[in-house]
């Protein structure tokens, strides 16, 4: 149970608050067992017709003449042991009669403080409350129930306080478990979350705490509770007849054995269990993240097939575990019932044969009665019952234990990549940004690495165009900068400085990224542009947005900047998506900018708005761009980076690779061929003047691809040429 006792150290600012929950539950106890102790006053009154103050002096004045007379008997007995040197002789016999007596003595004495301390407690009960009954049995039968009610009633309200600071105590226990785990949680790098899923770690995060919560509920709740009401009961047993009591309690251990065999393969099915819901938590999102390929592709068969199949190992796992929870229920309920059956069956022997002995042991100081056994059973029973409810809680228990070891399983990974905060401080690029001798694997046993000997130099303010076939390393690259990731070998280093040793969370802040695979929140759009710069005024905000030609659709949308995004930007097109995720990078005002695939949603004329846009605001920035639109590339980048399988061919300007480097040539023309054939077919208008009537076509033909190296014209330049 390690990890869930570390769970149990999440409630530790709250001890107080649980130390009065304990002292609730023992107040419930006591007013418990005095409840079932008011059946024997009733008892006596309905069978005697007595009343209680009839009862209690026969009681006391029995008590008193047993008390005396076992008192004259230990004086004989005493005075028999002074004369004894004198009365017999025989040293063999003396010793012999010594021990007798003084064995009659010792039981005498016991007897005679047996019954002193019964007439005191008799007297005091007397004197403190039934003194105050009615003479009359009928009215004093109704005192005795109306106080039986009036401890409900108080049980009733200090079961209300137990249970009220229980929840307290659980729910923030858990409030401060989930906010540590996700604290640790998000410090980890992109890597190790990446491994772990978002799926499972959801999973977790629900799942796996609401369980630790129903164990720590169960904790301080039913395992505090019962066995202080068990107590309780007990001690009222062990004052009628501890012998008794010990037969019952001599099953326990044998309890304890069964509880803690039992426990073991709880344990392993519980965490089972959570295994499986996780692996159909991860079934479920695929399959909804992804219903236009499943439903495209004519797939839901196959979908409905992965789900039932993760359903029924759930299935199995969870009534491996309902069935060892089922059998622990009546295998303690067997051993309690039979615990109750021997001291009863003993206890009925003792009434009817009047005895206080069975053999050479002795059970009771004096003869059972039958309202005292009766007595007796109540509390025996009321022991079981608690007995038998926690039995119940050990099935939580496990699961709980299960559900804490899947956390702290997350929560005890240390991030690889290290925060620094005593190393240098990053403020800016003034040199050159340097990858050098880089390589990189996810896997570190793949036979080709991500990212081999990559090797090359940036100048502060260049513009990079990073550009390759797919999976050739280049978002892997980029991603070295913020260190999502570290180098395998080699080093990434700005200004010189290596950023393994630099203040993290400075690096970070001079750097703005987008991404091809938009991340945007469900929350506002002000709030989305605004996540760049916590702080940013709203004409901050709308200038941004005006940059990243997204000011005019935003104003469109119902409630303009307040409007919500959806769940991943559900409410907005792609492109619009993308110009906001745009906006934000725009506010960040960083002095690194990352820019990848961030116009592939995006229409033509949407992208030359973005381009002109970029034109002005990577001026003095180190800008990296991952295109695959070669087109834009000689338009925007000072260089080009040309990768291939995780290396570095060529670098050097869009002419200097088109000229020298046959990967990059290949590549550009492939583009502009896809861009020709893709580029809408010319349209036909009517030549003016043409016969009859000018119905004649002409052909206005599309701009040829641009030359290696060339810029673009102007419009208006290439109508007045």
């Amino acid at each position: 149970m390690r990890n869930f006792r570390r769970c149990i150290w999440f409630s530790w600012p709250y001890r107080r608050r649980l130390f009065a929950s304990v002292v609730c539950a023992l107040i419930v106890a006591v007013l418990w067992s005095i409840n079932l102790g008011a059946i024997f006053p009733v008892i006596k009154v309905l069978k005697t017709g007595k009343n209680l103050q009839q009862w209690v002096d026969e009681e006391i004045a029995h008590h008193q003449r047993a008390r005396e007379a076992h008192a004259e008997k230990v004086a004989e007995l005493n005075a028999t042991l002074a004369g004894l040197d004198k009365a017999q002789p025989d040293p063999t016999e003396r010793e012999k009669l010594r021990r007798g007596y003084s064995a009659s003595l010792a039981t005498s004495t016991d007897q005679q403080d047996y019954h002193a301390a019964w007439d005191y407690r008799y007297q005091w009960l007397r004197a403190k409350v039934i003194r105050h009954l009615p003479p009359d049995p009928f009215e004093t039968f109704l005192w005795i129930m109306g106080g039986v009610l009036a401890c409900v009633v108080l049980k009733g309200v200090f079961e209300f306080l137990h249970e009220s600071m229980v929840g307290y105590v659980t729910n923030r226990s858990v409030f401060d478990l989930r906010n540590a785990f996700f604290r640790r949680v998000v410090r980890q790098d992109v890597r190790q979350l990446q491994a772990a899923g978002t799926t499972d770690l959801m999973a977790r995060f629900a799942i796996d705490t609401e369980q630790a919560a129903a164990g720590l509920k169960v904790l301080y709740g039913r395992v505090v509770a019962e066995p202080l009401k068990a107590t309780t009961c007990l001690i009222a047993a062990c004052v009628i007849s501890w012998q008794l009591t010990l037969l019952f309690v001599v099953i326990v251990p044998l309890a304890l054995y069964v509880l803690t065999k039992v426990s073991k393969a709880m344990r392993k099915a519980a965490k089972r269990a959570l295994e499986r819901i996780s692996a159909m938590s991860k079934i479920l999102r695929e399959a909804f993240d992804g219903v236009r390929v499943v439903k495209g592709f004519t797939r839901e068969s196959h979908e409905r097939r992965r789900f039932r199949a993760a359903n029924r190992e759930y299935f199995r796992k969870a009534m491996r575990l309902i069935n060892l929870d089922a059998f622990a229920n009546p295998a303690i309920e067997v051993l309690v019932v039979l615990a109750v059956s021997l001291a009863l069956v003993t206890g009925v022997y003792l009434v009817l044969t009047g005895n206080t002995h069975i053999g050479v042991f002795r059970m009771c100081s004096q003869p059972l009665s039958f309202e005292t056994l009766l007595q007796f059973y109540v509390f025996l029973a009321a022991i079981a019952d608690p007995v038998r409810k926690l039995s119940s809680v050990y099935a939580k228990l496990q699961a709980a234990e299960a559900a804490g070891g899947r956390i702290f399983e997350v929560y005890d990974r240390e991030p690889k990549v290290e925060a620094n905060p005593n190393g240098a401080r990053l403020t800016g690029v003034t040199k050159r940004i340097e990858f050098r001798h880089v390589c990189f694997a996810y896997n570190p046993t793949a036979e080709a690495p991500t990212l081999d000997n990559v090797s090359f130099a940036v100048r502060a303010g260049e513009t990079i165009a990073v550009v390759g076939g797919n999976g050739c390393g280049k978002t892997t690259l980029l991603s070295l900068l913020p260190r999502f990731f570290d180098p395998d070998s080699g080093a990434v280093l700005i200004d010189g400085v290596n950023l393994r040793t630099a203040h993290l969370r400075s690096l970070r802040k001079l750097i703005g990224v987008v991404t091809q695979d938009t991340q945007l929140f469900d929350d506002t759009v002000f709030a989305n542009i605004a996540y760049g710069r916590p702080g940013a005024t709203r004409e901050e905000v709308i200038e941004a947005a005006k940059k990243a030609r997204a000011h005019a659709f935003i104003e469109k949308k119902e409630g303009g900047y307040d409007a919500l995004l959806g769940v991943a930007g559900a409410n907005f097109a792609g492109g619009e998506r993308q110009k906001i995720a745009l906006a934000r990078a725009i506010l960040r005002d960083p002095q690194i900018l990352i820019l990848d695939e961030f116009t592939s949603a995006v229409d033509a004329q949407s992208e030359v708005d973005i381009h002109a846009t970029l034109k002005e605001f990577v001026r003095d920035r180190t800008t990296f761009l991952i295109t695959h639109k070669l087109h834009t590339v000689p338009e925007i980048a000072d260089r080009v980076v040309m990768m291939e399988a995780g290396r570095v061919l060529d670098v050097g300007t869009h002419a200097e690779l088109h000229a020298r480097c046959d990967a990059y040539r290949r590549l550009f023309e492939s583009a502009q061929s896809w861009r020709h054939d893709a580029a809408p077919q010319p349209e036909t208008k009517p030549a003016p003047g043409a016969v009859g009537g000018g119905t004649g076509p002409q052909i206005i033909p599309v701009a040829p691809p641009l030359e290696p190296g060339a810029k673009p014209v102007p419009p208006e330049k290439r109508d007045a040429a």
